[in-house]
C-alpha cells in the first residue's frame, strides 16, 4: 500500500506559506501521482487516500473550529471518492480532529484507517494530553477497519501498540526509524514534543528496525509501515518478512 502524498498540503499549512497553492490541486496531483505508480507495477499495489492534520503536526492546540475541519475533510473525501482502496485518518493529535477524521471517513468509504500519535515520551498519551486508550475507545463507535499509531521512536510505539491491543480487535503501527535514548539530559524548557522527540532520538538501520517489526507482528498487528525517516530498504525488509 502506498499513501497519497499531501499530508501537508493543507488549506492552513500552505496560507502560512504561500497563499497561492491549492490544497485542493496538490491533493489531486498526489492522488494522482499514486495511481499512475500503480498502473506502472505489476504488484497488486493498494492506495490509502490521507486525511492529515488540518494544521501542524502534533500541535492539536493549533486545530481550528469543527466546521472548517469537517469541510477540509469533506473537500478531500471528494477527491477520494471511487478511487482509493482506504481512507487514512494519520498523525491524530486529539481526540477533536480524530473523531471529525473518522466520522468523515466512515460516511463515504468502506475502509477507513484511524491512526493516532504518541510521539511524546509517554507512550500512553496523545499529543493533547489524553489517553490513547480513550481515544481509540472514543472513534470504536465508527466502522473501522483498523487503528494504530504511527510517527514515535520504535522502542516507546510498542507500549502504545500494546493499549491499543486492550481495547481495539484490528492494531498497526507505523513508527519512524529511530529510538528514544535517555542518554541526553531532559529538556527543561520546550515548546512542543517534537523537540523533546529530536533531543533524544538515534537513527535505527533497517534491519534493527525489523526487530520491531516481528514484535509488533507477534502482537497481531494488521498492518506494519514506516513514517519518519523510512527507507525503500526498510519497506523491502518488512515485506519480506510478511510474505
Amino acid at each position: 500500500m502506498i499513501t497519497t502524498s499531501n499530508y501537508y498540503a493543507t488549506p492552513i499549512i500552505l496560507k502560512e506559506k504561500d497563499s497561492g497553492l491549492d490544497y485542493r490541486k496538490l491533493s489531486e496531483t498526489a492522488l494522482c501521482l499514486a495511481e499512475d505508480a500503480v498502473k506502472s507495477s505489476d504488484s497488486n499495489i493498494l492506495i490509502a487516500g490521507c486525511f492529515p492534520p488540518i494544521n501542524v503536526s502534533f500541535r492539536p492546540d493549533l486545530t481550528p473550529s469543527k466546521n472548517e475541519v469537517e469541510d477540509f475533510y469533506e473537500t478531500l473525501a471528494d477527491i477520494y471518492k471511487n478511487r482509493v482502496d482506504v481512507i487514512l485518518c494519520e498523525t491524530m493529535a486529539s481526540i477533536f480532529e480524530g473523531d471529525i477524521a473518522a466520522k468523515i471517513a466512515t460516511k463515504y468509504f468502506e475502509r477507513t484507517w484511524v491512526s493516532w500519535n504518541t510521539r511524546g515520551l509517554d507512550p500512553l498519551l496523545i499529543p493533547s494530553g489524553e489517553k490513547l486508550y480513550d481515544a481509540a475507545l472514543e472513534v470504536s463507535k465508527y466502522n473501522l477497519d483498523c487503528q494504530l499509531v504511527n510517527c514515535a521512536h520504535a522502542n516507546l510505539i510498542t507500549k502504545s501498540l500494546e493499549i491499543l491491543k486492550s481495547c481495539v480487535s484490528d492494531i498497526g503501527v507505523y513508527a519512524n526509524s529511530s529510538i528514544h535514548s535517555p542518554r541526553n539530559e531532559k529538556l527543561d524548557k520546550y515548546e512542543n514534543i517534537s523537540e523533546v522527540h529530536y533531543h533524544h532520538m538515534v537513527e535505527i538501520n533497517p534491519r534493527e528496525y525489523l526487530n520491531f517489526v516481528k514484535e509488533w507482528i507477534s502482537m497481531g498487528s494488521k498492518v506494519i509501515g514506516g513514517c519518519c525517516t523510512t527507507t525503500p530498504e526498510h519497506i523491502r525488509l518488512i515485506s519480506e518478512i510478511r510474505s
